[in-house]
């Protein structure tokens, strides 16, 4: 940035200002540390535009340079991580999203490649379809809006494949006679809740379909009400209310649907029960839970919402 020709270029003042960015930089940002970065200690960051292409090429070199190769890979039920040396496929569902071509109503399971070799046609195992086999016949690279066919990949790879209901985000699939499971990642305990309200009676079809492709793709979660059994008063819980700006937005973008919210007010904490219901009704019964809203997830699973972390402690010291 020291040089003659820049100055130049910029003009007496841009240049003036960039000395004093870089030297603020300098003297608040930490030298990059790539052994930090792997650790996930440290974040590299980068300026640039991509809609006027400044700054895209320098950040591609670097992400190849400051990326690590292919690792291995912690499995259930085994002690030994996964090696990409491995000789049979295995690989990792991470994303899910659906409407990449509106026009088609496509969904793409995106997997990470983590040992062998994908080859177009191969047959796998699935993680959650004990003896089922799945063909993958086509998969996809895919950047930024463009897409390619490919034939084969390799550890560290990523590649899409069509979805049609059968992926999960943490799903493993894998050849070999060996079952592989890697562990699911994690989720965060939502904090933000609201009903999520169908405005057009005639749109209900696309609104369910809608809603139930975005929460397969995380965007949010969904409980509802104990005791409600329909499909019509959705409660969406967030880590965040821009994820429900989110959900909004795409219903209405991609499926047509209009949507209004009704806050749940007063509740920011969520905690799911393991011991389920009956414990659940037990210390209901002995006013355990006073003033806690019992909720249920998609799989039925009992959710308890509080007002607070203090309520929460509260409940926890009176079991």
């Amino acid at each position: 940035a020291d040089s003659d020709e820049l100055k130049q270029i910029i003009g007496k003042n841009l240049y003036s200002q960039l000395q004093d960015d870089i030297e603020m930089l300098d003297g608040l940002v930490e030298p990059l540390d790539r052994e930090k970065i792997l650790a996930g200690q440290q974040s590299p960051m980068f300026f640039g535009s991509a809609m006027v292409n400044f700054g895209v090429e320098l950040f591609l070199q670097n992400f190849l340079s400051l990326g690590r190769t292919p690792a291995p890979r912690s499995i259930l039920d085994n002690e030994e991580p996964l090696s990409p040396d491995y000789p049979e496929f295995t690989g990792f569902c991470f994303k899910l999203q659906a409407n990449l071509d509106p026009r088609h109503r496509d969904r793409l399971a995106y997997i990470r490649v983590v040992s062998g070799r994908y080859e177009k046609g191969m047959k796998v195992g699935h993680s959650r379809m004990k003896g089922r086999q799945i063909n993958l016949t086509q998969a996809q690279q895919l950047f930024a809006q463009d897409r390619e066919s490919i034939v084969e990949a390799f550890p560290g790879d990523v590649i899409g494949l069509n979805n049609p209901g059968i992926f999960a985000i943490g799903d493993t699939i894998y050849t070999g006679s060996k079952k592989i499971r890697f562990p699911g990642l994690p989720s965060f305990s939502p904090e933000c809740f609201a009903y999520l309200r169908n405005l057009n009676p005639s749109t209900y079809k696309n609104y369910l379909k809608g809603l139930n492709q975005l929460l397969d793709e995380g965007a949010v979660q969904m409980l509802k009400e104990r005791y409600d059994d329909s499909n019509n008063n959705p409660i969406l819980a967030a880590v965040g209310t821009l994820q429900f700006d989110v959900v909004q937005y795409r219903l209405k973008d991609e499926y047509g649907v209009e949507t209004r919210l009704e806050i749940l007010p007063g509740f920011n904490t969520a905690r799911w029960s393991n011991a389920g219901w009956d414990v659940v009704d037990e210390c209901e019964k002995e006013g355990k839970l006073f003033g806690i809203f019992a909720a249920k997830d998609r799989f039925e699973r009992p959710v308890l919402l509080f007002r607070n972390v203090w309520k929460l402690q509260q409940v926890v010291d009176n079991l």
